[in-house]
């Protein structure tokens, strides 16, 4: 059964709008939209204007989402060596503890039953530990405290890594911000939006009852009318810390999701060739043609990645 496909990311749906307006005014005579437009009270100059508003927003929305993109990567740049110093001393002080390592909570350090070391994923949390670390070292004053061998060997000065922690939980706290910004100006852009996207599903849905059993006609109004006998499916993936992964039978006019705390780098096809689409918390990015393979990058070394896809395989 022919099934009708809308984008379902914003740039997709204000190409289809363009595009059905476009078709409505080629037909200079018996239009079948012209009544429907009219029973349903449609204003398609209306859309226009709210359209255009919605990609005021959209582009705002783009802007914030860059900045935090910087901001992330500055923090995750100036946590990186802190982070690292901390987890070598750690199982340096749980060989040192051997037996007895529960004195690593001394440390901030959570340790489960099975003796395995627990981190935390957020950062906000991973620089508590690092500020209790550092606590419990400094607390032998005299220089007695079992991590310095570790210290001094690998020259690490904790002191200087604690600027650094200051500076990442400043860029954190940038990243928030514009962060929040750009998901503020997705729901203003939607409440411009929405009506018009309602506009357009109940014109595909007219059109397809108006052309049904040649379906192909909705192609110029700009509609993708899906014959595929495989329902699209759901799909939620995760990505642990540096992986990747390609997927395939994307589903084009579906979306993929950023659905977990990173980023998330998507290249088109199976490598990891050119310049990447970055996609943040909660973004989506619109499949068009030729991105039913596509690969995700999970470029953080803090936070394990998670997306939502559909797919028809």
């Amino acid at each position: 059964m022919a099934r009708l496909v809308i984008h379902e990311d914003f740039p997709g749906q204000l190409t289809l709008l363009a595009k059905i307006i476009s078709q409505n005014n080629s037909i200079t005579k018996n239009n079948p939209l012209t009544a429907f437009l009219s029973q349903q009270e449609i204003v398609l100059d209306d859309d226009v204007t709210a359209g255009n508003n919605a990609q005021t927003h959209e582009t705002n929305r783009l802007l914030f989402s860059k900045q935090s993109e910087n901001f992330r990567q500055l923090r995750d740049n100036n946590f990186e060596a802190p982070w690292k110093h901390v987890t070598g001393g750690v199982q340096f002080l749980k060989s040192f503890y051997k037996g007895n390592t529960k004195q690593l909570g001394d440390w901030g350090i959570t340790i489960t039953g099975s003796g395995k070391i627990n981190y935390p994923p957020a950062f906000a949390d991973r620089v508590t530990i690092f500020e209790n670390y550092k606590k419990k070292n400094d607390s032998y004053t005299n220089g007695d405290s079992p991590l310095q061998p570790y210290l001094t060997q690998q020259e690490i000065d904790l002191t200087k890594d604690a600027t650094f922690v200051q500076t990442a939980s400043d860029n954190d706290a940038s990243f928030t911000t514009a962060s929040q910004q750009s998901e503020n100006e997705t729901g203003l852009r939607n409440q411009l939006w929405n009506p018009v996207l309602g506009h357009i599903k109940d014109i595909g849905n007219f059109l397809m009852k108006l052309y049904s059993g040649n379906e192909k006609a909705l192609g110029n109004w700009g509609f993708v009318v899906d014959n595929s006998p495989q329902k699209p499916k759901l799909r939620t993936t995760k990505l642990k810390l540096g992986a990747q992964i390609t997927n395939k039978s994307v589903v084009i006019g579906s979306v993929l999701t950023n659905a977990g705390d990173g980023d998330l780098h998507l290249y088109k096809g199976g490598g990891t060739r050119g310049t990447p689409v970055i996609l943040h918390k909660g973004e989506q990015f619109g499949i068009q043609k030729g991105w039913s393979s596509i690969t995700v990058v999970n470029p953080s070394t803090l936070i394990e990645g998670k997306f939502t896809w559909t797919t028809t395989g």
